[in-house]
C-alpha cells in the first residue's frame, strides 16, 4: 500500500479542485511536494494529519488566523517591522501547524522537499534567527511515513 492509500485508509475529507491547487502553487511561486499535491487532489484540502492538521489551499483548512498555505507563506515571507533581523527563508513553506506559532515546513527549493521545524519561541530578541529553524526530516515523504507509522512528530522535537 503506498502512502496516499495509507492516508485514505486513515483519514479523509473534501479534496481541493485541480484549479485551486494550481493557483496556490502560482501564488507560492513553488511546486508542492508530489505527495502533498496528491493529498490535496484525492484525500482532503488540508484538515488531516497530526497537530492542528495540514494547511489547505484556498477554500480548505486554514491556520488559526484563517490563512491558506500560500497566504501564510506570503505573510511569513514579508518584512517584520517588529523584528527587522528576521528574514524568512525563501521557499520554506509552512504546511502543518502545531500551535504556539510552531510549524512543520517543507523546503521547496530542494528536490526531496526536506522538512524543517520552525519554532519562533526558541529565539530571544537579538539572538540568531537560525535558532528558530531546525532540520526535522530529510524528505517530505519521510515526514508523511513517520506520521502514518505513529511516530510522535511533536515529541521527537522536545523530548531529548
Amino acid at each position: 500500500m503506498d502512502l496516499i492509500e495509507r492516508i485514505i485508509a486513515k483519514e479523509s475529507g473534501v479534496p481541493a479542485s485541480p484549479e485551486s491547487v494550481r493557483l496556490e502553487e502560482i501564488k507560492l511561486g513553488f511546486p508542492f511536494p508530489p505527495d502533498l499535491k496528491k493529498i490535496y487532489l484525492t484525500v482532503a484540502n488540508g484538515g488531516i494529519g497530526p497537530g492542528y492538521k495540514l494547511l489547505g489551499v484556498k477554500g480548505g483548512h486554514t491556520s488559526d488566523e484563517g490563512d491558506s498555505i500560500a497566504e501564510l507563506y506570503t505573510l511569513l515571507n514579508s518584512a517584520d517591522p517588529e523584528d527587522p533581523e528576521l528574514k524568512w527563508p525563501e521557499g520554506l513553506i509552512p504546511f502543518c501547524h502545531w500551535g504556539c506559532a510552531i510549524y512543520s515546513c517543507f523546503d521547496a527549493t530542494k528536490e526531496e522537499f526536506p522538512v524543517v521545524w520552525y519554532d519562533p519561541n526558541m529565539r530571544e530578541s537579538g539572538e540568531p534567527v537560525e535558532l528558530m529553524f531546525s532540520p526535522h526530516k530529510n524528505a517530505f515523504v519521510d515526514w508523511l511515513a513517520s506520521w502514518l507509522d505513529g511516530e510522535d512528530l511533536w515529541g521527537d522535537r522536545y523530548t531529548s
